[in-house]
C-alpha cells in the first residue's frame, strides 16, 4: 500500500466575502458606515458635511469678535462720542452720495465692520453722563451713519495719544478712505497752525505727509474770503486746481472778483463749480488789458472768411487766417504790410 504523500487529502476553501467578527457587548463593532451609493445619498452627505463647516465657521468668527473686543475694541454708544475742536468733515459731506453709500453698508452688515478711533475725555468715568465721554480720533463717517442708525459703533479706545498724534492720526486716516476737500482740509490746517499743533505748514505737511505744494494750496482757498467761498454751492465742491487762478483773480482786481462773487451767490439754483470757477476768473481786468473773455477776437475778411487775434501766455498774440486767404506766396507781400500796420498804431495808454 502506497504511503500518502505528505498534505494529501487537505482541501482549502477561499470564501467569496471575508465574514464580519460577531458583535458582542464586550467588543463593540468597528464596521465604519458604508459610502452613499446613489447620488441623493451622496448629495445628502456633502450638505450634512457643509451645515456642519459653516456653523463651526459662525462659532469661531463669534470668538474671535469676542476676542476683538477683549484686546481692544469696544461697542460704543455713537451719542458719547464728541467731534474733536480739530474736526475737518463741513457738514456737506455727510449729504453725499459716498456718505449715503457708506451708510447703506453699515446697516446691511449690522455696524462698521472697521473700528473707529477714540480716547476718553478727561474727567468723563464711566458714571459720567451728562456729556461725551470719548473724543473722536478718526472715523467721523462711520460714527455719523451709526448715529443716524441707532447702531453702537466699534470703536478702539486709545488713552494714550496726545494732540499732535490725534490731528496726523485723523489726516492720514482721512486720506485712505474719503479724502478731504481742498476747502475742509485747508481749514483744518489753518486751525492745526493757529493752535501751534506744529511750527510751520512745512512742519505740518512733513507730518501728515503730503507735498508742502499741496498743503499751500489748502491753505489758499481756506483764505479765500467769504464771497467768495459763498458763490459756489457748497465749499467742499472748490478743487485744488482752482486754488491759485482764485487767489490771483482776487488780488489783482478784489472788487471785481467779489462783485461777480455776490451775483452767483444770488442765483437760484446756483451755477455748477466749473462755471463758477470760470465766471469769477473771467471778470477780472486790469487798466489797459482785454478781459479774460475778450481775450480772442474776431474780424471779417472777404468773401464772408473770418479770422481769429488771440492773446496767449506771457502776452504772446497769434493771428489766424482761414485756409486760402494767403498763399504762401503773399507771405513777404503781407509781412512788408503787417510791419507797416504795427509801426503806424498809436502806443497803448
Amino acid at each position: 500500500m502506497a504511503t500518502p504523500k505528505k498534505g494529501q487529502g487537505i482541501a482549502f476553501k477561499i470564501p467569496d466575502q471575508a465574514a464580519e467578527p460577531p458583535v458582542t457587548p464586550e467588543a463593540p463593532s468597528t464596521a465604519k458606515p458604508g459610502n452613499p451609493r446613489t447620488g441623493v445619498g451622496m448629495l445628502s452627505r456633502m450638505i450634512s458635511g457643509a451645515q456642519a463647516d459653516t456653523e463651526a465657521v459662525t462659532k469661531l468668527n463669534a470668538e474671535i469678535e469676542k476676542l476683538k473686543l477683549q484686546v481692544g475694541e469696544q461697542l460704543i454708544d455713537p451719542r458719547q462720542i464728541a467731534l474733536t475742536r480739530w474736526a475737518d468733515r463741513h457738514p456737506d459731506s455727510f449729504s453725499s452720495q459716498a456718505f449715503l453709500e457708506l451708510k447703506q453698508e453699515i446697516e446691511s452688515a449690522g455696524g462698521n465692520v472697521q473700528p473707529i478711533k477714540v480716547r476718553p475725555i478727561r474727567g468723563a468715568g464711566a458714571d459720567h453722563v451728562d456729556g461725551p465721554r470719548f473724543e473722536l480720533v478718526y472715523g467721523s463717517r462711520r460714527t455719523r451713519a451709526c448715529l443716524e442708525l441707532g447702531l453702537p459703533v466699534r470703536a478702539v479706545v486709545d488713552e494714550n495719544i496726545d494732540d499732535q498724534s490725534l490731528y496726523v492720526q485723523m489726516q492720514r486716516e482721512n486720506r485712505g478712505r474719503a479724502n478731504l476737500s481742498a476747502w475742509e482740509q485747508g481749514v483744518s490746517y489753518h486751525k492745526a497752525l493757529n493752535e501751534g499743533l506744529f511750527p510751520s505748514a512745512r512742519r505740518l505737511a512733513e507730518q501728515i505727509g503730503l507735498d508742502h505744494s499741496n498743503v499751500a494750496k489748502a491753505l489758499r482757498v481756506a483764505e479765500l474770503p467769504q464771497e467768495i467761498v459763498g458763490a459756489f454751492r457748497s465749499p467742499v465742491d472748490i478743487q485744488f486746481r482752482w486754488a491759485v487762478a482764485l487767489d490771483k483773480a482776487y488780488q489783482q482786481d478784489p472788487d471785481a472778483v467779489l462783485s461777480a462773487a455776490r451775483l452767483l451767490a444770488g442765483r437760484s439754483p446756483k451755477p455748477a463749480a466749473a462755471e463758477v470757477f470760470r465766471s469769477l476768473t473771467e471778470s477780472v481786468s486790469a487798466k489797459g488789458k482785454p478781459k479774460a473773455k475778450d481775450a480772442t477776437r474776431t474780424f471779417a475778411i472777404a468773401d464772408g472768411k473770418k479770422g481769429v487775434i488771440r492773446a496767449g501766455k506771457g502776452g504772446a498774440v497769434t493771428v489766424e487766417l482761414p485756409r486760402g486767404v494767403l498763399s504762401p506766396a503773399r507771405w513777404a507781400a503781407f509781412e512788408t504790410a503787417l510791419q507797416k500796420l504795427l509801426s503806424e498804431l498809436p502806443e497803448a495808454p
